[in-house]
Order: structure tokens, then C-alpha cells, then sequence
């Protein structure tokens, strides 16, 4: 088992010959040596291709993904050109027609975004060995391995797709790689902080908060580092912070799982202070039925 993974981690795909990066801007390298792709068109059929190597897709798609609703007539043979050229700026003959569409003729591990997933689907598995080993600890050190190598995987971070000129292509597949990427950092913080790694996460944690200062999870999190780290009061000021944001942005108020990571810091709950599995102790907190007021008469 240890073999896939270690080719999932490399930089360039198996034999060395194609390398396509789609997490960041979109880059090239063919034999090692970078490539420069000459026109957005192309960058946005070897995007497409990329994101599904081995598989066929159709000119119907590769049309709307270039030009949308109002394609060139004839479409097949403008898409025909635009394929053509590309195969010129790679160098090589990776890109195969059918009746059907095109299809990008390389392993999987030749493309960062399909490294980044199956070392997140590693990571997973050595997640759930953790429940069924009494080394646990050295389980967790595998998955922080593993997470690390996965988002190593990102030339921007949480930003895939950058600068593909095709609007359809960015909205299909953009957010929910993005998401992978939230998901996985915010598991490796959740590991760190179970091992006592509190103040480091801090700096890291204002970033993530401030670029995405509607998601709960991250500022959950900055309260427990910050509260850790002994500044109760900066943890408190975050609750507030993001609890004022969600009421003037989305008109809501914060959820269980916030609401209940707050409670503990005002309580100086030390199952909060003292390291440990992080989002099982907020979530056991969030999920606790409240208690109701009776019907009066």
C-alpha cells in the first residue's frame, strides 16, 4: 500500500514526461521544463481534461466550457484548432480525439489535484485505523503526514483553478476543491491542537478567519488556540467578532457548535484547556439537549 501513495506525493507524474498543476494558476511542465501556454482557450480544454485524465470529454462541453450559450459555427472545427495548437505548446501527443470528444492520456498522478485526493483518501483510512489500533498517537502522526503532503499539493491555497478563463469551468468544480482544502487544514489543526501545538496556530488561524470570515468552524477553532494559549479575553473578542458579522451579513445567529466553544471559554472549562480531540468535545457540548421552559397556565 505504501507505493501509491508515495507516487501520489511526487511533483511529477510517473516517467516524468507531464505534469499539470490546477491547484493555484494553471501550470504546465513537459519533460521537467516548464510550458507555456500561449492562449486562454487552451488552458481551459487541457483544465477540463485534466480534471478527468483518462476520460472522454465531449466537444458538447468543451464548447460551453470556451464559449457558452453561443458557440462558434462550426463548433467541432473551431474546438479542433484550439486542440490542435495545444498539443503544439505540450510537445507532445497526450491529448487523443475520438467521435465523441477528447480525452487526456495520462495517469492520474500526472495532475496535482488527483495527488491532492488520494492522499486526503489515505489520510481517511488511517483515520479510521486509528479506532482499532492501541498506537494511537502514532496514527495521528501518519494522518498529519499525510494532510501535510495533501495540501502540500496547493501553489495557492484554497484557491484552485485561478486563472482559467472559462466561468462555467471555475463555478463547476472550484468550490468544492476549495472546500477539500478548508476540510483537510482544518483536520490538521484539529491534530495539532491534540498534541499541545496551540499559539503556532494562531497567526494561521486570523488569516483563515479573515478570509473566510462567515465559516464558524475556523473561528471555533481560534477561540480554543487563543484560549489555550492563555488569552481568554482575545477569545471572547473573536465570538464576538464573528457573532456581529453573521447578525449585519446573513442575518443569523451563531451555531451550536460556536455558541457551545464560547460557553466553555466563559466557564474556563479545562476540557477546553487541556489538549485534546478538539471538535468531539464542542460537538458532544453543541448536541446536549436545552432544557425548555415549561408551559405556564
Amino acid at each position: 500500500m505504501a507505493a501509491p501513495v508515495a507516487a501520489a506525493g511526487r511533483a511529477v507524474a510517473l516517467g516524468g514526461a507531464l505534469d499539470v498543476g490546477l491547484l493555484g494558476p494553471v501550470r504546465v511542465v513537459a519533460y521537467g521544463r516548464p510550458v507555456a501556454l500561449a492562449a486562454p482557450r487552451r488552458q481551459v480544454i487541457l483544465a477540463v481534461l485534466a480534471l478527468a485524465p483518462g476520460h472522454t470529454a465531449s466537444t458538447t462541453a468543451l464548447a460551453r466550457y470556451l464559449w457558452g450559450e453561443d458557440p462558434p459555427s462550426p463548433a467541432r472545427r473551431a474546438l479542433s484548432t484550439v486542440v490542435t495548437r495545444l498539443r503544439q505548446d505540450l510537445g507532445m501527443d497526450v491529448v487523443s480525439g475520438s467521435s465523441g470528444g477528447y480525452t487526456l492520456t495520462v495517469p492520474a498522478d500526472a495532475v496535482d489535484v488527483h495527488r491532492f485526493l488520494t492522499l486526503l483518501r489515505t489520510a481517511r483510512t488511517a483515520r479510521t485505523d486509528r479506532t482499532d489500533r492501541t498506537d494511537r498517537g502514532a496514527g495521528g502522526a501518519v494522518e498529519l503526514d499525510l494532510l501535510d503532503r495533501a495540501l502540500a499539493c496547493w501553489r495557492a491555497p484554497g484557491e484552485p483553478l485561478q486563472d482559467v478563463g472559462s466561468e462555467a469551468l471555475v463555478a463547476e468544480h472550484a468550490p468544492a476543491l476549495a472546500e477539500q482544502w478548508y476540510a483537510a487544514t482544518e483536520r490538521r489543526i484539529d491534530l495539532l491542537l491534540a498534541t499541545g501545538v496551540h499559539a503556532d496556530l494562531v497567526p494561521q488561524l486570523r488569516d483563515l478567519t479573515a478570509r473566510q470570515p462567515l465559516r464558524e468552524s475556523l473561528w471555533c477553532r481560534l477561540m480554543v488556540a487563543l484560549y489555550r494559549s492563555g488569552r481568554q479575553a482575545e477569545a471572547l473578542d473573536a465570538f464576538r467578532c464573528v457573532r456581529e458579522l453573521l447578525r449585519d451579513q446573513l442575518g443569523v445567529l451563531p451555531g451550536r457548535e460556536l455558541v457551545a466553544a464560547h460557553r466553555a471559554v466563559l466557564r474556563y472549562d479545562p476540557q477546553v484547556a487541556a489538549p485534546g480531540p478538539l471538535a468531539r468535545r464542542i460537538r458532544r457540548s453543541a448536541h446536549r439537549p436545552r432544557l425548555r421552559p415549561r408551559n405556564r397556565p
